[in-house]
């Protein structure tokens, strides 16, 4: 049995009515996957109901396991992937209700927003928008994260006790982006400057070891990112 992650564990409690939270999905063509545990199939297009995925007998979520059907609190915690399809989810019944995120019994896809990506595919665009139609007919869709997360923003916790801080995930985007766009341009800005022939290959050099350096450097940002995200069911 395994141990619940960091930030997704607390009291149980049982959600009167329902609780709004944000989280991913992997899109394939015959439905939304969670990221880990996708042996378990895609989420249903009514109330998805949590098992375990760890094989226990237990009713899930377990406060000792790390099984449930997860979520974060506040939107920007939740886009660690920037080629996953982004999720407002809206729990019910027993949950862990944790500092950043719940892990919850019973849940419903509320609204989805494509990736950006999907923008320069076209036409799978338009079959995972057929797919969501008829998987999740319930299920309002959006071309815009932010647009979806205006029109659903996140539940006010704080009559529980809970007070959710904005997740690190956007921002270590945009510096991993920002790192990789400006070591881009100075490789092309080299090429460019760089005179031709034998003395210009020591400043080849200089740019390839700049390049890596600046790769190297952007894995430790996109690795937290994954670690932010794994564990969620």
């Amino acid at each position: 049995m395994s141990t619940a992650r960091g930030g997704f564990v607390g009291p149980a409690a049982l959600v009167p009515g329902e609780l709004r939270g944000y989280r991913q999905f992997r899109l394939e063509g015959d439905g939304l996957y969670p990221l880990v545990q996708a042996a378990l199939g895609p989420w249903s297009g009514g109330v998805q109901q949590a098992v375990c995925g760890n094989g226990a007998e237990h009713g899930a979520p377990d406060r000792d396991c790390s099984c449930g059907l997860y979520g974060w609190y506040h939107p920007d915690s939740a886009t660690g992937f920037v080629d996953e399809v982004s999720a407002v989810v809206a729990v019910r019944g027993r949950s862990i209700l944790g500092e950043q995120g719940f892990r919850a019994a019973a849940a419903r896809i509320e609204a989805v927003a494509l990736p950006w990506s999907m923008w320069a595919r076209p036409g799978a665009a338009r079959r995972a928008r057929r797919m969501l139609a008829t998987r999740y007919p319930h299920a309002k869709r959006y071309t815009s994260r932010r647009k979806m997360v205006r029109d659903h923003p996140p539940s006010d916790l704080r009559e529980l006790g809970i007070d959710p801080t904005p997740g690190v995930a956007r921002r270590h985007m945009r510096a991993a982006l920002c790192v990789w766009v400006v070591a881009l341009v100075g490789f092309y800005s080299a090429a460019l400057l760089l005179p031709q022939g034998p003395p210009a290959h020591w400043g080849w050099i200089a740019v390839v070891i700049g390049l890596v350096t600046a790769q190297v450097g952007a894995v430790p940002l996109v690795a937290r990112l994954i670690g932010d995200q794994k564990g969620s069911g």
